[in-house]
């Protein structure tokens, strides 16, 4: 194993030709940092500090049609990043494969500030058991979702390398597909180097480039999950399916805000109901109002949602949190991902796909 990470972290670092235009990344890092204890009873098991390194290769975009799609110059691609939570017996440590991407802020000179999003799939080789791990209430399952938000200081030393400097935000959870799940949030600081092939100094794009539609918008989307039947133990997962309808209104180039309605149908919720034998229903539907930004095909929405209907004996809650992230893939078809919450609390994530009207 030691061997093979070395040869990989050899390979990343060493000159490789190329013919493509745009300059490639090959880059290592270390992370260090701490848990956060979002419940009082993570308490005792997150007195730790995670540690951990990460090796990567992306691209820097330079066309216009990249430039297009965040009005800014950024880089993509894919990481693979290893923690352990130096808490063996208890958590132990996780394996992600990753994808990301990152707009740059500033570009001119050789210090360059960015932002970094990054979505990917945790490997778990610690994981809750009710006889031999009941302290892990963190995870369930070996397979999580792994998402990240980091702040980059890049120096480019020259064209062919760089340091950088990031802080990190990290969440490993499974979205609530099984119990129990309070996932972990652990921010980590990186420092880390980047070996850079066929880099050039990036040129400032006309003007013209950022034209955007000042007229409303309307969506209508569809969206699915699976949830545990028992919030608090071990259960079979069951789908949830619902739709969405509603409207984006830009404010300026990047700024806008949006109006909307969901209804869904929870199995789970059904499950719960049949097992209490409770006078409630299946079917929730809200409103929305939120606040979103729109960068070229990106959206990034925070929304409050209030319920209309809702299984009351079940979900107290009458208000919540959706943060959702969407991706223009063709013309007016978007995919994108969400997360619903109440207060600091997660509940669970799902997929959609959008269809975007003008």
């Amino acid at each position: 194993m030691i061997k093979a990470i070395g040869f990989l972290t050899m390979f990343l670092l060493c000159q490789v030709s190329y013919t493509q235009t745009d300059a490639k990344f090959y880059g290592i890092k270390s992370h260090y940092g701490f848990i956060i204890a979002h419940t009082p009873d993570l308490e005792p098991i997150s007195k730790t500090n995670p540690f951990g390194f990460q090796i990567e290769m992306s691209k820097l975009r330079t066309s216009d049609k990249a430039w297009k799609t965040c009005f800014c110059y950024g880089r993509s691609g894919f990481s693979f990043a290893y923690f352990n939570f130096n808490n063996p017996d208890v958590l132990g440590n996780s394996y992600n494969l990753n994808y990301f991407v990152e707009p740059y802020f500033t570009y001119k000179g050789p210090l360059k500030l960015s932002l970094r999003g990054t979505v990917g799939v945790s490997y778990l080789d610690t994981i809750f058991d009710e006889e031999t791990n009941p302290d892990n209430v963190l995870f369930s399952t070996n397979l999580s979702f792994y998402l990240s938000l980091s702040l980059n200081l890049n120096y480019h030393i020259n064209n062919k390398y760089a340091i950088n400097l990031s802080a990190n935000y990290n969440h490993i959870s499974n979205g609530g597909q099984k119990q129990p799940n309070k996932g972990m949030n652990f921010p980590t600081l990186s420092l880390g180097i980047d070996r850079i092939i066929d880099y050039s100094p990036l040129q400032q794009k006309p003007d013209s480039l950022k034209q955007y539609s000042k007229s409303w918008g309307y969506y209508l989307g569809t969206f699915a999950s699976l949830r545990s039947s028992d919030r608090e133990a071990e259960a079979s997962n069951h789908l949830l399916i619902g739709i969405s309808a509603g409207t984006l209104k830009p404010l300026s180039g990047i700024n806008g805000f949006n109006l909307g309605t969901e209804l869904w149908y929870d199995w789970s919720d059904r499950k719960q109901i049949e097992r209490q034998n409770l006078n409630d229903s299946s079917f929730s539907s809200a409103i929305t109002a939120g606040h979103h930004f729109s960068i070229g095909d990106f959206y990034f929405l925070q929304q409050f949602g209030f319920y209309l209907t809702r299984p009351k004996n079940i979900q107290s809650n009458w208000m919540y949190q959706r943060y959702s992230f969407w991706y223009r893939i063709h013309k007016r078809w978007t995919i994108g991902a969400s997360l619903i919450a109440y207060g600091r609390r997660a509940d669970h994530m799902d997929g959609r796909l959008i269809y975007i009207l003008k």
